[in-house]
């Protein structure tokens, strides 16, 4: 009989007795985290229960007992939000222009050393110039919990609801928002500009006219275009160049914003275009995680205006006959006197023969050319001019046996 009872009252309890509570980013009411690991742990240091999240950010255990509990939080999810604007933050930090508040002092401390330094400083920084991952072990930070009462009723449960604050590692702004996969497309309008064998392309960032922090990543065809210089209206820059991709970082010294001139370009990329280009147009596509922020490192929405270098004019005639064994004629049109370079490229981009190479004037020229001694396959030539117009076009040319 004193067994029944017992179980009927320790049933009665249990039913009702559940803790609950949210995953929430940098503690922001709209940006919930799903698909976290939360872990319940007794005050002897044993699991008491392990759940996740929903998408509205919400756990719950059931059947708890009274007592003390903590609770930790890990997830696998994809993380994000890191840029230049959170160095920015971490530098006034240093700095003593702000204070970063508990939250935000968790997610800046990339090297895990329970302290704020200049290393976190440039481990963020190097996270954007040179994509070098400073958290690959630990993506994601979150609080812990510790000494939560759980106490009931008979009828509810009387804890108070644990919310658990949780960031990507560096995203000490807190921008990133975890429900989001995919990034929008920056806003960007192109516009046409003749290309030529030394260009510039001109990038204006409009609707901003101070910034106190940037960080611009700028995608383009590295096996058709060499980029020789980058300049900027702000002054001194970092700019890495590899892989197809350009990373830009500024960071104002001074603790006020900069002003912008959106009659200038804010970047100015200075190349050529090698062997390998095919005459198509060249794109340089700006990233959308490029970003300019304030002095408080709040980002500033901004769009963006640059050229797409294409071909206006055909100066280059397709050789004929082609595929061809033997001799073919290469038609070709100058628009201004000026040096005439014409070249022959194997489909490694490397030279293998300089047509022409001299002085011509304008007007309508012929070029026979004679493939003894080359090897069956495809080959490129290019038309190159110097002088007051600027001409870069390639073609393609087939050798059979």
């Amino acid at each position: 009989m004193m067994l029944t009872v017992a179980l009927f009252i320790n049933g009665q309890s249990f039913a009702q007795n559940e803790l609950t509570g949210k995953v929430l980013y940098h503690l922001n009411n709209n940006k919930p985290i799903s698909q976290v690991t939360v872990t319940l742990i007794d005050s002897n240091g044993y699991i008491a229960g392990v759940t996740a999240t929903d998408l509205s950010g919400s756990y719950s255990f059931s059947e708890v007992p009274t007592g003390i509990y903590s609770i930790e939080a890990s997830t696998d999810i994809m993380a994000g939000g890191i840029n230049m604007a959170d160095a920015n933050k971490i530098k006034h930090h240093l700095r003593g222009n702000q204070q970063l508040d508990e939250f935000e002092q968790l997610a800046a401390d990339v090297d895990f050393d329970s302290q704020i330094t200049w290393a976190d400083y440039d481990a963020i920084v190097d996270w954007h110039m040179q994509g070098i991952p400073f958290n690959s072990g630990h993506p994601w930070v979150f609080m812990t919990l510790q000494n939560i009462e759980h106490t009931y009723t008979e009828l509810k449960t009387l804890t108070n609801v644990p919310t658990v604050g949780g960031s990507s590692s560096g995203d000490v702004n807190g921008t990133f928002v975890p429900t989001t996969r995919d990034l929008a497309e920056s806003m960007v309008k192109y516009t046409q500009k003749p290309i030529s064998n030394d260009f510039s392309v001109e990038i204006f960032a409009t609707d901003i006219i101070e910034a106190s922090a940037m960080g611009l990543i700028i995608n383009y065809p590295a096996n058709m275009v060499n980029i020789s210089n980058i300049t900027s209206q702000l002054g001194e820059i970092m700019a890495v160049i590899k892989n197809g991709q350009i990373r830009i970082g500024w960071i104002n010294e001074s603790v006020d914003n900069t002003p912008i001139d959106s009659e200038l370009p804010i970047l100015v990329i200075s190349g050529n275009t090698t062997g390998f280009y095919d005459g198509s147009e060249i794109k340089f596509k700006v990233d959308p995680t490029s970003h300019f922020c304030d002095q408080n490192s709040n980002e500033i929405a901004t769009r963006f205006s640059l050229p797409i270098l294409t071909q206006t004019e055909n100066y280059l005639g397709m050789n004929y006959p082609n595929p061809f064994r033997g001799i073919t004629t290469i038609d070709y049109s100058i628009p201004v006197d000026g040096k005439v370079n014409i070249s022959l490229y194997n489909q490694m981009g490397q030279l293998i023969r300089v047509l022409i190479d001299s002085p011509e004037n304008n007007g309508i020229h012929s070029l026979r050319f004679d493939s003894e001694g080359l090897e069956p396959g495809i080959y490129y030539y290019t038309l190159k001019t110097s002088g007051r117009i600027s001409i870069n076009e390639t073609k393609r040319m087939i050798i059979t046996r």
